[in-house]
């Protein structure tokens, strides 16, 4: 009986041997954006907060094995509220720029990623700084071009601000008249606009959305009614004088 108690022994302290020397397999994970999307360039305005949230997502491995990411190459006028997070995966790092009447310029920026026993997660990507409201840049005289379903037309609009940042209010889009009003939001950092479905006078229900290229707005709409009687399909071209 004593000799099979020492075998026993001997074979349970070979185990126990054997797990504790067995190398741990590395954590693995993955980062994103929290949105489930690549991480891509970003843009921030020239004052104030811009959140860029990254997910750093747990996918096998040594699971009490910490992440740490961190973002740097960043100019003197923009700063991170924090610039390094090291956490357990799965985790969302909120890195917060600040900027103070930044330049506006386009900087590459890098962001790292490390954990034990693993190769560096390395990405660079381009952060641009923009204005924080680009309406008052918009606003003035446009030469106006259609292209519609049915009929071609110029004419002369008017963009305006409203006290809102980045929103246009657009007299005579698309020729309805001096009397029509078209509200457009912009989207400064996508150079886009949209404008949601509204009445803007003169019998006139649309909604549409665009680009924006140097001088020139580009907008696709869709008029279900119209002072002319009928629904349109067009494009309108907006050429700053």
């Amino acid at each position: 009986m004593r000799k099979v108690l020492l075998f026993l022994l001997a074979v349970g302290a070979v185990v126990a041997s054997c797990h504790k020397n067995a190398p741990k397999e590395p954590v693995s994970y993955s980062v994103e954006t929290a949105q489930n999307k690549p991480i891509s360039d970003i843009y921030i305005p020239d004052q104030g907060a811009y959140k860029l949230s990254l997910l750093v997502k747990y996918l096998g491995g040594f699971s009490r094995d910490s992440v740490t990411i961190s973002i740097t190459g960043l100019p003197a006028d923009v700063q991170l509220v924090e610039d390094t997070f090291r956490r357990l995966p799965t985790f969302v790092a909120d890195f917060v720029f600040l900027t103070t009447n930044a330049a506006h310029k386009t900087y590459p920026i890098t962001i790292t990623t490390t954990a034990p026993g693993t190769t560096p997660k390395v990405q660079t990507i381009n952060l641009t700084v923009i204005s924080a409201d680009c309406a008052s840049v918009l606003q003035g005289t446009y030469s106006g071009a259609n292209g519609c379903t049915n009929r071609n037309v110029t004419y002369t609009a008017t963009a305006a601000t409203t006290g809102a940042a980045n929103e246009l209010d657009i007299t005579n889009l698309g020729g309805y008249g001096s009397a029509t009003s078209t509200h457009m939001i912009i989207n400064c950092a996508k150079d886009s606009v949209y404008i949601p479905q509204q009445h803007i006078g003169n019998g006139t229900n649309l909604s549409g959305a665009g680009t924006i290229s140097g001088n020139t707005i580009t907008i696709t709409y869709t008029a279900s009614t119209t002072p002319l009687g009928f629904a349109e399909t067009c494009v309108a071209t907006l050429t700053k004088q």
